[in-house]
């Protein structure tokens, strides 16, 4: 007997969850909740926020890292806080934004990830990843809108190209792919300035905090 039953059939399960179980996406109830005026209780007041997050291409793959900063308000909420996961072997994500949706989202697309793989039998193609990851930026858009915003950067070594990727994203759900190094969050601005000034001077990155994906060992901690 199936554990459950429903139209979806394939592989992906936020679709299964999309079609058959929608109260159980995250966030879900904020579509009914209006907006609060400027002089009420704004939930951003009260949220964590993880801060800069950035990923950097090189030769072998991408690596990628994060402050472990978060904040809430004007004040410091977490100084341990982790910004940058696994998504399976050749994937990793990282999140700029409300702590809570974020971590949401993230679990989400690893439970989509190996949901795939198993229903499947294979690892879903890197596009396909990056596309995944924008439907559920999309889907987070009502609570955008009440200030839970989410954006992720998303980094992969392509099997097929032979090469690192690095895909970002806008609140409505657009992805868009970086040739080189991309940063987002608070400290975005500057951290593309830092790397844009470490690449073109040729100085060596060093370490970083974070994960690396490298074509041969996969996905490992810096």
């Amino acid at each position: 007997m199936p554990l459950f039953s429903g139209s979806y059939e394939g592989g992906s399960f936020f679709e299964l969850l999309r079609h058959d179980f929608p109260h159980l996406l995250p966030f879900q109830h904020l579509h009914h909740v209006p907006q609060l005026a400027a002089s009420e209780f704004r939930l951003t007041e009260a949220v964590p926020f993880a801060t800069t997050v950035l990923a950097l291409r090189f030769a072998d793959g991408v690596v990628m890292a994060g402050d472990r900063q978060a904040t809430e308000g004007f004040e410091i909420s977490s100084r341990r806080i982790e910004k940058v996961y696994k998504a399976d072997d050749y994937s990793i994500i990282a999140m700029a934004g409300a702590a809570g949706p974020c971590l949401e989202m993230i679990k989400l697309f690893q439970v989509e990830m190996e949901h795939y793989h198993k229903i499947e039998g294979e690892t879903l193609a890197l596009d396909g990843k990056a596309n995944k990851l924008a439907q559920m930026v999309k889907q987070n858009l009502p609570a955008a809108f009440h200030g839970l915003v989410v954006i992720p950067i998303f980094a992969g070594y392509d099997l097929r190209l032979r090469q690192g990727r690095i895909f970002k994203y806008d609140v409505t759900g657009g992805r868009y792919e970086e040739l080189q190094f991309y940063a987002t969050g608070s400290g975005g601005k500057e951290a593309r300035s830092t790397l844009k000034k470490i690449l073109q001077s040729g100085h060596d990155t060093g370490g970083c905090s974070g994960f690396s994906l490298r074509g041969a060992g996969g996905c490992g901690g810096c």
